[in-house]
């Protein structure tokens, strides 16, 4: 984020805090039930928003290096990430052209892959290599079996994007990212270093996940014990780049920042949690001094999803940065499983159970309002309703 971008922001901020405010939408929404519960409403945005939009599944440092790789599940979709010789991302199906099996699992580093099945050898261009004790067997085969099947694939400010189905994936990218593109680049992703993941499974629709990160209002009553002394968790700065959604949230320390001479003040992210909600499934955060990346798909319908976290640390690094590093990972997971998570759980069994029928987002919770509104554009749902239309026809 430029620094004249975090002066204005640390501004608003101030505002906020002095008279105890925040930004707001300009309505309350009301969330139908199905909008979370509907196997049909979770399948339709599957289609539109997973596969035919493209989706943030890794950042640079993921593969920083030429050979390095990355396997990623998105959806029913398994795929290679590879630097190549060129040094650019690339994305795979992940299946050997031959009888379809994976050939790589986890994260690393290759020359070459090595399908596990029969051998079949395949470079990080995509390229066949050998079909070793073939016996010239696959003679008759036309060239299309040369190739590993390729994703469009677009890495831009530290962020690298698929597109499952369809093509014109730099010009989707820049439409749906739009100005944070550019917030973004400022974050220097690409001189961070990849330092842990993980993973969880959860019996909840997907978008809970993330309803429990876009908004600080509960941070005071559910996190009382662990981060909440932590932050200022009524005043939120929060902005729609494009389709995506941007928050600040201001931490204490941030009073170090107020104290110091106006001409000084402009710098913002070590005081504050900076978000980007980008549909349909990612978190992206600036937390102080490192990133962290969350992702969550749905599973099997509306009723379960995979949750993953990576975090990245900035370079260079040291054993003392090490430590910290991997304090934060067990940290952020820690509290996110014995305090979000049950949550999320939670709400999705009164969904699902019938008896209740709707849900209310406030308008101090504007994030979440603009993200379902995304979502609900996007598949054509006119399910939810700002409240301003209820009282109008309640007249």
């Amino acid at each position: 984020m430029h620094a004249d971008k975090q002066k204005e922001l640390l501004e608003r901020l101030r505002q906020h805090l002095a008279s105890n405010s925040t930004d707001q939408a300009p309505h309350s929404l009301q969330v139908p039930a199905s909008h979370y519960v509907s196997d049909e409403q979770t399948e339709l945005e599957v289609e539109v928003m997973f596969k035919r939009r493209p989706l943030l599944v890794a950042l640079t440092p993921h593969i920083p290096n030429v050979g390095d790789y990355l396997t990623h599940e998105a959806i029913d979709t398994s795929l290679l990430l590879v630097r190549d010789k060129a040094g650019v991302a690339r994305a795979y199906i992940n299946a050997c052209r031959h009888r379809g099996a994976r050939i790589a699992e986890g994260k690393g580093s290759k020359a070459t892959f090595s399908c596990p099945f029969h051998a079949w050898n395949w470079g990080l261009d995509g390229k066949i290599i050998a079909r070793p004790n073939s016996h010239d067997g696959f003679a008759a085969a036309d060239d299309r079996y040369d190739s590993l099947l390729d994703v469009p694939c677009y890495e831009t400010a530290g962020l690298i994007f698929v597109l499952l189905e369809g093509e014109e994936i730099k010009s989707q990218v820049d439409k749906m990212m739009a100005s944070a593109l550019t917030d973004i680049a400022h974050l220097n992703i690409g001189n961070t270093q990849y330092i842990d993941s993980r993973v969880t499974e959860l019996d909840c629709n997907y978008k809970f996940f993330l309803d429990g990160f876009a908004e600080t209002y509960h941070i005071a009553p559910l996190h009382k014990n662990s981060i909440s002394p932590f932050y200022y968790s009524n005043s939120t700065a929060v902005d729609e780049l494009g389709e995506v959604v941007r928050l600040v949230s201001p931490r204490k320390t941030i009073d170090k920042e107020f104290s110091k001479p106006d001409a000084k003040q402009n710098a913002l992210l070590p005081y504050c949690t900076t978000e980007y909600l980008i549909a349909p499934n990612v978190l992206l955060t600036h937390q102080v001094d490192h990133i962290q990346f969350w992702r969550v798909y749905p599973l099997d319908g509306a009723s379960r999803c995979r949750v993953e976290l990576n975090l990245f640390w900035p370079l260079p690094m040291d054993e003392e940065a090490e430590r910290k590093a991997r304090l934060n990972v067990d940290l952020v997971w820690q509290v996110t499983t014995d305090e979000d998570f049950p949550q999320s759980l939670a709400i999705h069994r009164n969904l699902a159970s019938g008896v209740l029928p709707d849900l209310v987002f406030g308008s101090n919770e504007p994030a979440l309002i603009y993200y379902h509104q995304n979502i609900a554009k996007a598949i054509g749902s006119e399910r939810l309703i700002p409240l301003v239309e209820v009282e109008k026809n309640a007249e």
